[in-house]
């Protein structure tokens, strides 16, 4: 059945000598794999739109006993040119796709989470300010998507102040340090910015100018609560375009 839906490009692959295979989530029908025959031959039209993080609209024939869909025609909505102008707005941008590519199931449409997607890729491309402070926005919003939204609620005392606390990866409580609890360190300015990204709109957070060692931390974090809540092993590649290193503890 041939149907149309629009959709962002999550990942791309070569097939044979000339095709293409891109993943997809689509409004309509939520995550599927299209081939594009001949896209990569000189002078189609489909190699382009269907770039990874493209916003397209697709129209693909569709069976239930099929896997894969044949494309029928790519047209381009948007093509984010801000994202591909340097590496701070590409690694949040790819992040932001990959953390779908790796969360979501085939054929389970979510209109609210596809519209999410758009709304974080837009806010990348029209940041003021260094980007990832929209992604770390987008994975905390996921999270929540997916059910298991982190409290971030301050486990403290007040008996005397706490300096530095851990992002529990199992509930995603703030735990005072010392404290045996897996996670990531966080001091009290940072727990603040991760708290302030969990309430504001997207296109706010594209405003928030994020020390650049803190988002790493941050990514780290988040993608390792998901893992933890998805129960299983998620391989966020487009870590490496952040250029995360051990930069500070992690609690055990």
């Amino acid at each position: 059945m041939l149907v149309e839906s629009s959709a962002v490009v999550l990942r791309t692959r070569q097939f044979g000598d000339t095709s293409l295979l891109a993943t997809v989530y689509t409004q309509q029908f939520g995550k599927c794999t299209v081939l594009a025959k001949g896209a990569r031959t000189a002078g189609s039209s489909h190699r382009a739109v269907l770039e990874v993080p493209n916003h397209t609209y697709l129209a693909f024939y569709r069976s239930p006993r099929r896997e894969v869909f044949l494309v029928r025609t790519a047209e381009l909505q948007e093509c984010f040119p801000r994202i591909r102008s340097s590496i701070e707005p590409t690694a949040a941008a790819f992040l932001i796709v990959e953390s779908m590519l790796l969360t979501q199931q085939p054929d389970e449409p979510n209109p609210a989470l596809y519209s999410l997607l758009v709304q974080a890729l837009r806010a990348v491309e029209q940041s003021t300010h260094t980007p990832f402070a929209v992604a770390i926005a987008f994975l905390l919003r996921l999270a929540s998507a997916l059910g298991f939204a982190p409290s971030l609620q301050l486990q403290t005392t007040a008996s005397e102040p706490t300096l530095s606390f851990v992002f529990r990866t199992d509930d995603g409580a703030l735990i005072p340090l010392p404290h045996h609890s897996k996670g990531t360190v966080l001091q009290t300015a940072e727990v603040e910015f991760l708290r302030t990204l969990q309430r504001l709109p997207l296109e706010l957070a594209s405003q928030v100018d994020i020390p650049t060692e803190l988002a790493h931390r941050l990514a780290q974090g988040l993608t390792q609560y998901l893992q933890h809540h998805l129960e299983r092993p998620l391989r966020f590649r487009s870590l490496e375009l952040w250029n995360i290193r051990p930069v500070s503890p992690s609690a055990e």
